[in-house]
């Protein structure tokens, strides 16, 4: 049974950018080693990316407003680029069931869309997210009995995508509960950011327990860790279930910050996470084969298949 109280604590992190030496920045730090070691999800405050924020969401909600040729325009190259949702593509070969969602990266992998200000909007906020991150990822560091440079030493050139989610209106069933459109998974890699409008439907589930759903304001960040943390720590922090429900009315717009090491990191286990006489569960791996396998696997490995997609009933 896991340690969890079900819901994700909601942690400050102003003090611990600011100064991770002081008492409020300790406490924050030892916050966050925690929510690590029970479900790996955690709502982050105090992380000056409000500005940003508000940016990004008008670009974003102008990129989805397009009419649908005008969003399809945008290609889909390799991992990057636009999928628009079955109901309403034209071009239905690359279209999902789910959502409709435009995967971005750090360089030139796609040609962005013609909003006003999208470029602007996006590399600003990739560039003050991946400086959040680094604070963060230092503090797991440290909270791992590593060099607190750890992460940042194995950042210079990072895989990181940003990914603009919308989830369109759904029709309740029959009996009023609400489809799942993004279904029971883990996060592949290392640290996920996730905004969001504030509308409800992310749910976790912890081992043992029931789906719970994360209230997390809409200037507020989500983190959760992936896959990758949980092999480099012999699954000593978690990587957490999570899904999202289709909106109980209208539309959600959700925009996760995928952050990944250099490719050729190699994920073997941190020595302060194996008891004395234990192995290492998992063998060692770069970065970027990790993120292929898991990418185009069928497997999740840390999803019960007993738990299955259970929906929400409209109350």
């Amino acid at each position: 049974m896991s340690r969890s109280n079900t819901m994700p604590p909601t942690i400050d992190i102003s003090a611990l950018l600011r100064d991770p030496h002081s008492p409020a920045g300790a406490k924050a730090a030892a916050a966050i080693h925690d929510a690590c070691l029970d479900t790996g999800f955690f709502i982050v405050t105090g992380h000056g990316l409000d500005a940003e924020l508000d940016s990004l969401f008008q670009v974003t909600r102008a990129f989805f407003a397009l009419p649908p040729e005008s969003r399809e325009r945008t290609p889909r190259n390799g991992r990057y680029g636009y999928i628009p949702h079955r109901s309403m593509a034209i071009d239905q070969s690359r279209a999902s069931d789910k959502t409709e969602y435009l995967d971005i990266g750090l360089g030139d992998e796609v040609e962005l869309p013609v909003v006003d200000g999208f470029e602007a909007a996006v590399r600003t906020y990739q560039a003050a997210a991946i400086a959040v991150a680094a604070g963060l990822l230092r503090t797991l560091a440290i909270g791992l009995d590593a060099d607190p440079d750890y992460f940042a030493n194995r950042m210079t050139d990072p895989q990181c995508r940003l990914r603009l989610l919308h989830y369109p209106p759904v029709t309740p069933g029959a009996d009023g509960s609400l489809p799942v459109p993004n279904t029971p998974h883990t996060d592949y890699g290392l640290i996920t950011l996730l905004a969001t409008d504030g509308v409800p439907g992310l749910e976790v589930k912890p081992i043992g327990l029931d789906w719970t759903p994360v209230a997390a304001p809409s200037d507020s960040l989500v983190l959760n860790l992936g896959d990758m943390v949980a092999r480099w720590t012999n699954d000593r922090y978690r990587s957490t279930p999570h899904r999202v429900v289709g909106p109980a009315h209208g539309d959600r717009v959700s925009i996760p910050f995928f952050i990944n090491p250099d490719p050729l990191t190699s994920i073997e286990c941190f020595d302060s996470c194996l008891e004395k006489g234990q192995p290492a569960r998992y063998a060692p791996i770069t970065a970027a084969d990790f993120l292929a396998s898991r990418i185009d696997g069928a497997v999740e490995p840390y999803i019960d298949p007993a738990d299955g997609p259970t929906r929400r009933v409209v109350t």
